[in-house]
């Protein structure tokens, strides 16, 4: 489904009451160019190395699109739906007064690679249409500037001495401060405004508009100085006396200019967006649900997302990583799940490739309740392939934990991050990746970590774990066929390996869903849960 400028705030509550259900979101991107043109590739690169140049490329590329799939079990139906959202996405700003100064002030830039947009139009991409119709944004980073931009006006420019300017704008200084010296000393009745105008003809300038705010904002505080943009006066400042009414007129502009800041940043003010739908109560339950972030090449694309919707990247890879795990506590790589275990020497398989591979398996069964984008999209629209996506997690998950090959590998050796970040909020530890400890010992204040006692308690009564089991810490998960009979080959040592770990409040798993696709307690995502590809040096894990 297209969701674009135009629909954005209709379509919105629909992607959120998909997200709060879903128990798994892929996501897919499509960017302006993939790989710096700054750096080039060699083999004995660190993971700083790599990190530092795909840092490179998302300061220099521009995502256009973001593809969105939610998937759901229908346990009335046995089978997982899907439903895909097709979101492109623009740098450009809406155009309004308001918009127009707020880009000049943030001055985007970006770039577009020859070999990047060449490929994307062979597959039916527009990049006209994305950068037209796209959906505007602002960062974190760009709403914090955008609510300074909406303060007094010249509040960001450093003060001008005006001796260190020419005669003539020494002279325009002391003309304009007469004049509003004059208004301010007349008696209140007598005169509430006086007009700046330039002394050497035509319309104020730049330096000449600045002067004027400065003299108000230095000299006259009780007065508001305005740019008259329309009528026989345009070109010219007015200064006025503050009065309840222009000061209930500053605040009601500034006022209208934090809603066009908001409605940049996905937050709209016009209620009716807001009547049938709770954004409260939905933010409550994601913050509790926290459903796992699935893609392909991950890595990649959430170095994007964060630059691009968050701020900029940080220079250390340990603090990226850091910082990803905060926001997305449960991720899965799929192009990582292919690899893990694999040599170097292995053939390269594109993510068309993988999903047309398992999309042939009849089982787990999928249902695409809503095909994503244009009629003509196809592989690299970022719909269409988050959609591809899913059905690869899907179909690879179930496949290679009914194999329980997993349990017999060498333990993937990954990259993992060593400090901590600063400007993380939480202090405490986070669980050793080589052990799963009691969750009494991990992180108490993560989304993820819940008292053992009541994971253990909620287990039971979802009927995963009996009364005597749950006096265990370690949980058994059987896998079974779809018919629910034990998978064969399947050793009981292998089943009373699995551990439990970490469990959201409201994930609740049937007996039949239990043997498709195992939950986060599962010892199958010690293996392949928060771990990452990343070019040239193997895997990264987030924790």
């Amino acid at each position: 489904m297209e969701v674009n400028r135009g629909n954005f705030f209709w379509m919105l509550p629909s992607m959120l009451d998909e997200a709060q259900k879903a128990r798994f979101v892929t996501i897919d991107i499509e960017m302006s160019g993939i790989s710096s043109s700054r750096v080039r590739t060699h083999h004995n690169n660190s993971v700083q190395d790599s990190y530092t140049k795909i840092k490179e490329a998302v300061e220099e590329y521009q995502v256009l699109q973001i593809g969105f799939t939610f998937i759901l079990y229908d346990e009335k139906k046995s089978e997982y739906t899907i439903r895909t959202f097709n979101c492109p996405v623009s740098p450009l700003f809406p155009r309004s007064p308001f918009s127009g100064s707020l880009a000049r002030h943030l001055d985007r830039k970006f770039g577009v690679s020859a070999i990047s947009y060449g490929f994307l139009r062979q597959h039916n991409f527009d990049l006209n249409h994305a950068l037209d119709d796209g959906i505007p944004y602002l960062s974190r980073r760009e709403q914090e500037l955008s609510v300074q931009f909406c303060l007094p006006e010249d509040m960001e420019h450093e003060h001008i001495d005006p001796l260190t300017l020419d005669n003539e704008s020494q002279e325009f200084y002391g003309y304009a401060s007469r004049q509003i010296g004059t208004l301010v000393a007349a008696p209140f009745e007598t005169s509430m405004k006086t007009f700046i105008k330039n002394p050497f003809g035509d319309k104020l300038n730049g330096l000449q508009i600045r002067l004027v705010h400065q003299i108000v904002r230095d000299e006259y505080p009780a007065c508001t100085a305005k740019r008259i943009q329309v009528g026989s006066m345009a070109g010219c400042m007015s200064v006025s006396m503050n009065t309840q009414a222009t000061e209930a007129e500053v605040k009601s502009r500034r006022g209208l200019n934090m809603d066009e800041a908001k409605k940049l940043s996905g937050v709209d003010p016009r209620k009716r967006f807001n009547e049938t739908f709770d954004f409260q109560k939905c933010e409550a339950n994601l913050k509790r649900s926290q459903p796992i972030l699935v893609g392909h090449n991950l890595l990649h694309d959430l170095a994007f997302i964060y630059d691009t919707f968050f701020e900029p990247l940080p220079p250390l890879v340990d603090d990226f990583l850091t910082r990803i795990n905060a926001l997305f506590p449960r991720i899965v790589d799929t192009k990582f799940m292919h690899t893990r275990g694999k040599h170097m020497m292995e053939p390269d398989r594109t993510l068309r490739e993988l999903h047309d591979r398992y999309a042939r398996l009849q089982f787990p069964v999928v249902r695409d309740v809503a095909r994503s984008g244009p009629a003509t999209a196809g592989p690299h629209n970022a719909g269409y392939d988050s959609c591809m996506t899913a059905v690869l997690f899907l179909k690879q998950t179930r496949s290679l934990f009914a194999k329980g090959e997993y349990m017999d590998a060498v333990e993937e050796k990954c990259y993992a991050p060593t400090r901590h970040d600063p400007q993380e909020v939480k202090e405490e530890t986070t669980p050793d990746s080589s052990s799963v400890a009691s969750l009494a010992e991990v992180n108490a204040g993560s989304l993820l970590d819940q008292e053992e006692a009541e994971t253990l308690g909620a287990l039971q009564n979802w009927l995963v774990l009996t009364a005597d089991e749950s006096t265990s810490k370690h949980a058994t998960f059987p896998i079974k066929d779809a018919n629910g009979a034990p998978q064969p080959g399947q050793s009981e040592q292998k089943k009373s390996a699995r551990k439990v770990g970490d469990v959201m409040p409201s994930e609740t798993y049937s007996a039949k869903e239990l043997h498709i696709i195992p939950p986060w307690v599962d010892e199958f995502w010690r293996a392949y849960g928060n771990k990452s590809s990343i070019g040239g040096v193997g895997c990264v894990s987030f924790v």
